[in-house]
C-alpha cells in the first residue's frame, strides 16, 4: 500500500528540508540543551530559510516495508522552486497568525504563485522484478502540468501513450482541501501542550562540523523518542488537538502497536550564510497487528538524504502555450453535480 503513495512521499520529501528549516525563528526552533551559540546557528538558519524565495534540491530515498504487502522502492528526485517575494511575505504573515490563519487561503496563494520544475525517477522492487518509472511535473501561475507517467503514478491507472495533462488550480485549492478534510480544525491550547510534550521526548546535539559541496557546515542531529512521547501523551489529548484521528480506542491500539528503533534528522547548515545545505532523515520502526488469529509484526525503514543549492537564483519554468488546462474548480463542480 505504501508504494501507491510513493510519488506523494517524494514530493513531500522535496519540500521538507526547506519547510523544516523555515520554522518561525522566535517560537518553533528547538534547541534542547544546546549552548546559546549553537542555538543561534539554528535561529539564524530559520530566519534565512523563512525569507528564501528560491532553491533547488536533490533527494534520494529508500522505503522498505516487510508486511503483508512488501514494499521495496527507491527514488531520486530533483526539483527547482521559486516564489515571488510578495506572495512569500503574505504566506509568512498568514502562517504566523495562529488566531486567524486560513490554511486554505495559504495553500491557494502558495500553489498559484510558486514556480516548480520536478523530475522523479523511481525503482520498484516490491514484486521481485524491477519496475522503473519517471515522473515530471511543472507548476507555474497555478497551472500544474503532469506527464503521462505522473498521471499514472498518482491515479494508479495505465495511461501509456497519453500526452501530458494540465490542471488549473486557481480558485479551487482551498475548497478542495476543506472538503477533503485535509485541514482538520485543531485546538490551539491542546496543540501547544502536545508540542511541549514532543519537545520533552526530543534531543538535539551538535556533531563535528562537515562540508557539503565545498561549503563548511555545522551539523546537528535531532532524535525523537516516539515511545517516550506516547508514554507522555494520551489518545484523548491527540484527539482533542485534531478531529481527524478517529476514536480514542483505535488510536490507543495504534500507539501501543508501534515500536520505533530510530527516528532522527541530521541537519547541515552553512557556517557563513546560514542556509540549509543538507538534511538526512532516518525512520526505523515496527508495528504489530493481528491477522487470522496470529500476531504479526511489520517493519518499516525510511531513509532520505537531501542536498540543497541554487539559493535565491531564478527558476525558469515553461508551460506549453497550447496545453489544455482543465480547471480544477470545474472538476469539483462536476463532482458535486454528479
Amino acid at each position: 500500500m505504501l508504494r501507491k503513495y510513493l510519488t506523494l512521499i517524494v514530493l513531500i520529501a522535496l519540500a521538507l528540508p526547506a519547510a523544516v528549516a523555515s520554522a518561525d525563528a522566535a517560537n518553533d526552533v528547538f534547541c534542547g540543551e544546546l549552548s546559546q551559540s549553537d542555538c543561534q546557528i539554528l535561529l539564524d538558519n530559520a530566519a534565512v530559510m523563512d525569507s528564501l524565495n528560491s532553491f533547488a534540491v536533490f533527494v534520494s530515498l529508500a522505503l522498505e516495508a516487510d508486511s503483508d504487502e512488501p514494499t521495496h522502492v527507491f527514488a531520486q528526485a530533483y526539483g527547482q522552486f521559486e516564489i515571488d517575494d510578495e506572495s512569500l511575505q503574505t504566506i509568512n504573515q498568514l502562517a504566523a497568525d495562529t488566531q486567524e490563519d486560513d490554511w486554505g487561503a495559504l495553500a491557494e496563494i502558495f500553489l498559484t504563485s510558486v514556480k516548480a520544475d520536478v523530475r522523479i525517477q523511481m525503482r520498484d522492487l516490491s514484486s521481485g522484478e524491477e519496475v522503473e518509472s519517471e515522473v515530471k511535473l511543472l507548476l507555474k501561475d497555478g497551472i500544474l502540468m503532469l506527464s503521462a507517467d505522473a498521471l499514472s503514478a498518482l491515479s494508479g491507472e495505465d495511461l501509456t501513450g497519453m500526452e501530458g495533462f494540465g490542471i488549473d488550480l486557481n480558485d479551487a485549492i482551498g475548497e478542495l482541501l476543506a472538503e477533503s478534510g485535509a485541514m482538520p480544525e485543531a485546538d490551539a491550547a491542546e496543540m501547544q501542550e502536545i508540542e511541549a510534550l514532543a519537545d520533552s521526548a526530543t534531543s538535539i546535539t551538535r556533531l563535528p562540523d562537515g562540508e557539503v559541496s565545498g561549503v563548511a557546515v555545522a551539523v546537528f542531529n535531532t532524535d525523537f523518542d516516539l515511545g517516550a512521547f506516547f508514554s507522555l501523551v494520551s489518545p484523548e489529548q491527540l484527539l482533542a488537538a485534531s478531529n481527524d484521528l478517529g476514536d480514542s480506542r483505535t488510536l490507543s491500539e495504534i500507539m501501543d502497536s508501534i515500536e520505533v528503533g530510530e527516528f532522527s534528522v541530521t541537519h547541515r547548515i552553512g557556517l557563513e550564510d546560514s542556509y540549509t545545505y543538507g538534511m538526512d532523515i532516518l525512520v526505523d520502526m515496527s508495528m504489530s497487528h493481528t491477522k487470522d488469529g496470529q500476531l504479526r509484526t511489520s517493519t518499516i525503514n525510511f531513509e532520505m538524504a537531501a542536498l540543497l543549492s541554487n539559493f535565491g537564483e531564478p527558476v525558469n519554468v515553461a508551460i506549453p502555450e497550447d496545453v489544455f488546462a482543465f480547471p480544477l474548480a470545474m472538476l469539483l463542480q462536476m463532482r458535486e453535480s454528479g
